[in-house]
C-alpha cells in the first residue's frame, strides 16, 4: 500500500509542478522585471527585491526543528505556501482601487518571499523521502521537463498579453493568471502522500552542520555561487528592456526558445546524472552559465539580434543543468539528514545571494548612466557587471570541485572514458584490415551457412 502511496505521490508531484512553474514565471525574468517597473521601482530595489527572494531562505534552517516536532510536513508545507501565494491576488486588488505603490509592492512581495521560503525545506524533505536514490536524476529531469514544456506555453501567452497591453493592465492579467495555476499546484499537492519523516536532526543543528568539513565546502560554494549570480541576475531583463528597447513578443520568442532547448536537454542531464554524477553535470553548467555572461559584455543594440539567440541556445542548456544537479546536491550530500542539510545550504546561499544583490543593485545605480563605445559597439556601463559576474560564476568552481560526493566520476575521467569507447567502435567496425560487412557480405555468396551461423553468434554477444 505504502509503495502506491508512493506512485502516486510521485505522479501528482510532476501534475502539481506544472501549476507551480506558471506561477513562478512571475516572479524571475522579464516578467517579473515589467511587473517591477510598473510598480515605479528602479535598478536599486530592483536588485533589493531579487535579494530579498534569496535572503528569506534563511527561515528555513528553523524549520527541521520544527519538522521533528511536528513529524509532519504537507500541513505545514501547504499553510505556508498557501499564505505565500495569497499575497499576489492582494497585489492585484491594491493595484485596482489606486493603493499601489513600489513601498507596498515591495512590501508584500517580500512577505510573499518569506513565506514561501519557510515551505520550501519542508517540501525538499517531503520529495527526498519519496523518491529512490537511483531515481533521483531521472524523476527531476522529468519533473523539469514538464515544468519547462508548460513554461514555454505560458511564457508566450504572457509576453503577448503584455505586447497588447504595456501598461498596468497587462500586468493585472499577468498576475491574474498566474494567481489561478498556484491554486491548481496548491489543490494537487494537498492530495499527495506524506511519508513518515527519515531526517530527525535534533540539537544543535549548526554544529553539526560545521563538524563535516565536506557540509563546509557544500556551503561555501553555494554561497560564492549565488552572490556571483545575484551581483548581476536582476539586471539582464532591465538591460533587454531598458537599454536594448527590445519588445515584450522577441522577449517571449528568446524564452521560448529557451525552455525548448531545456525541455530537450533535461532529460539528457537527469539520466547523464544518474551516470556520471550530479556533481558534474553542475560543473558543465556552471561553465555555460560563466560564458554566457561573459558574452553579455559585448550585448549592444548593434549585434544582440546575434547574441540574443546565441544566449538562448546557451542559457537554455546551462540552466537546465543547474537546475538539476543544484538541487540534488546537497539531498546528496545530506543523505538522510537532507532537510537540515538543504536548510543551511539555502540559508547561506540567500544570505550571500542578498549580500551579491545589494552590491549590485548599487553597481547598477551608479554605471546605468554611463556609457561608452568600444569596437564599434554602443556599450552601457551596466555591461561592466556582466563581464565581472561572468569570471565570478568561473571561479566558483574553484569551491564546487572541493566537494565529495559519493559515486563521483571525475569529469575528465567520464569523458576519458567516452572517447576510449568511440575509438574502440571506429577501430572494430571501420579501421579494420577487411570490414566486418564486407566479410560477411563475401562470405554469403561463397558460403552462406557458414556466413549464417558466424551472424548467430554475433547476436548472441
Amino acid at each position: 500500500m505504502v509503495e502506491t502511496d508512493i506512485k502516486k505521490a510521485l505522479r501528482l508531484s510532476l501534475i502539481e509542478g506544472a501549476g507551480a512553474s506558471v506561477f513562478l514565471i512571475l516572479i524571475q525574468g522579464f516578467v517579473f522585471t515589467k511587473i517591477a517597473l510598473e510598480f515605479g521601482v528602479d535598478e536599486l530595489l530592483l536588485g533589493f527585491l531579487m535579494g530579498i527572494q534569496l535572503l528569506s531562505q534563511v527561515f528555513q534552517i528553523f524549520v527541521p526543528s520544527i519538522i521533528n516536532r511536528l513529524q509532519k510536513r504537507k500541513p505545514f508545507v501547504i499553510v505556508f505556501i498557501a499564505i505565500s501565494r495569497a499575497f499576489w491576488p492582494l497585489l492585484l486588488v491594491l493595484s485596482v482601487i489606486g493603493w499601489a505603490n513600489k513601498e507596498i509592492f515591495i512590501t508584500v512581495i517580500s512577505l510573499s518571499f518569506i513565506f514561501g521560503a519557510f515551505a520550501g525545506n519542508a517540501w525538499t524533505s517531503w520529495m527526498r523521502d519519496l523518491v529512490p536514490d537511483n531515481k533521483m536524476g531521472s524523476f527531476f529531469g522529468l519533473r523539469n521537463l514538464i515544468n519547462t514544456a508548460v513554461s514555454l506555453v505560458f511564457i508566450w501567452v504572457f509576453s503577448r498579453i503584455l505586447e497588447s497591453n504595456p501598461n498596468i493592465q497587462g500586468v493585472r492579467i499577468v498576475i491574474l493568471i498566474g494567481f489561478i495555476c498556484a491554486l491548481w499546484s496548491l489543490f494537487f499537492l494537498s492530495r499527495q502522500y506524506d511519508p513518515p519523516l527519515k531526517d530527525t536532526q535534533s540539537g544543535n543543528l549548526f554544529k553539526y552542520i560545521v563538524s563535516d568539513k565536506n557540509n563546509i565546502r557544500l556551503m561555501v560554494f553555494g554561497s560564492f555561487w549565488n552572490f556571483a549570480i545575484l551581483f548581476t541576475a536582476p539586471f539582464f531583463s532591465y538591460h533587454q528592456i531598458e537599454n536594448l528597447h527590445m519588445s515584450f513578443s522577441l522577449l517571449g520568442y528568446l524564452s521560448i526558445t529557451i525552455s525548448g532547448v531545456m525541455v530537450l536537454t533535461v532529460i539528457l542531464w537527469g539520466k547523464l546524472a544518474d551516470r556520471i554524477g550530479h556533481k558534474n553535470i553542475l560543473r558543465i553548467g556552471v561553465t555555460l552559465a560563466a560564458s554566457v555572461s561573459i558574452m553579455w559584455f559585448f550585448m549592444s543594440p548593434q549585434n544582440f539580434g546575434v547574441l540574443m539567440w546565441v544566449d538562448a541556445f546557451l542559457s537554455g542548456a546551462a540552466w537546465s543543468a543547474i537546475n538539476l544537479s543544484i538541487f540534488t546536491l546537497p539531498l546528496i550530500v545530506g543523505g538522510k539528514s537532507a532537510g537540515v542539510i538543504y536548510g543551511f545550504f539555502s540559508a547561506f546561499n540567500g544570505i550571500f545571494g542578498f549580500l551579491g544583490s545589494i552590491l549590485g543593485g548599487v553597481a547598477a545605480k551608479y554605471l546605468s548612466d554611463y556609457s561608452f563605445h568600444m569596437m564599434n559597439l554602443d556599450m552601457n556601463g551596466i555591461q561592466i557587471m556582466f563581464l565581472i559576474g561572468g569570471f565570478m560564476r568561473l571561479f566558483s568552481l574553484f569551491f564546487l570541485n572541493k566537494i565529495d560526493v559519493s559515486g563521483h566520476i571525475r569529469l575528465r575521467t567520464a569523458l576519458g572514458q567516452s572517447v576510449v569507447n568511440i575509438n574502440r567502435r571506429l577501430s572494430r567496425d571501420f579501421f579494420e584490415p577487411m570490414p566486418r560487412y564486407v566479410y560477411l557480405k563475401s562470405l554469403e555468396i561463397v558460403l552462406p551457412k557458414k556466413a549464417k551461423k558466424i551472424k548467430n553468434e554475433v547476436s548472441l554477444l
